[in-house]
């Protein structure tokens, strides 16, 4: 029985939506190791070509947000405007961009479950399947959370999901939007024990106005290396 089978549950299960998580409800999970900055990782993906459509496409999104304060905007027009339009664009084969994404897994008797704002997943029947990246837009004001937990415990469920699509994911990468301003992590994970090692490698800020075309870069080697 792998790691986090439900079956054999003897207890009910403790769940823990994503906006709830924290480090301790983590830990009850797998063992988080956050690794030391390594910007050439960053900056390898951020070197994939991209094509002169894309940057055609880059140019009309920068243009219409440059002058435009994603600060002051709620978060359903900032997606609108900025983060969805660079996730289309970053698609490849059949990894397609989608939005509010469901995910949920089990792990030894805990589980965790929510719904991320968008992901690049593997597209069967237009409903997402596998997803390699997911994506989560922290929320501002006074409901505002770390997203950093949610989005790791996210990025949990979709390396999860592949394992039990016969696919063990051994690396797995999200990201968090705050404003126009992207944050990317990767985690690489262990399976082998009875709590999931993932090791967290989390990039510099990345803010659209300016870096469009290395965030797009970095998401296109995402989906390449794992498509």
């Amino acid at each position: 029985m792998s790691p986090g089978d439900p079956r054999g549950t003897l207890f009910p299960v403790k769940t823990y939506p994503f906006n709830e998580l924290n480090a301790s409800a983590l830990a009850e999970v797998a063992d988080i190791r956050r690794e030391r900055s390594q910007s050439e990782v960053w900056d390898e993906l951020a070197r994939r070509e991209i094509s002169e459509p894309e940057r055609a496409a880059l140019r009309l999104i920068v243009a219409r947000l440059f002058y435009f304060n994603t600060h002051l905007a709620n978060e359903a027009t900032v997606w609108a405007r900025a983060i969805y339009p660079l996730l289309v664009l970053a698609e490849r084969g059949g990894v397609i961009a989608f939005s509010l994404v469901p995910l949920r897994a089990t792990f030894d008797g805990v589980e965790l479950r929510g719904e991320v704002d968008g992901a690049l997943a593997v597209s069967v029947d237009a409903e997402p399947d596998v997803p390699y990246l997911v994506v989560l837009e922290a929320k501002r004001g006074v409901t505002a959370t770390d997203p950093v937990h949610q989005l790791l415990g996210a990025m949990l469920c979709a390396a999860r999901r592949n394992e039990l699509a016969g696919k063990p994911a051994e690396e797995i990468f999200g990201c968090y939007t705050i404003a126009d301003v992207w944050t990317f992590v990767r985690g690489q994970l262990d399976w082998s024990r009875e709590r999931p090692v993932m090791n967290v490698l989390s990039s510099r800020e990345y803010a659209e106005k300016t870096e469009a075309g290395a965030i797009l870069a970095i998401l296109g080697s995402v989906v390449a290396a794992a498509a």
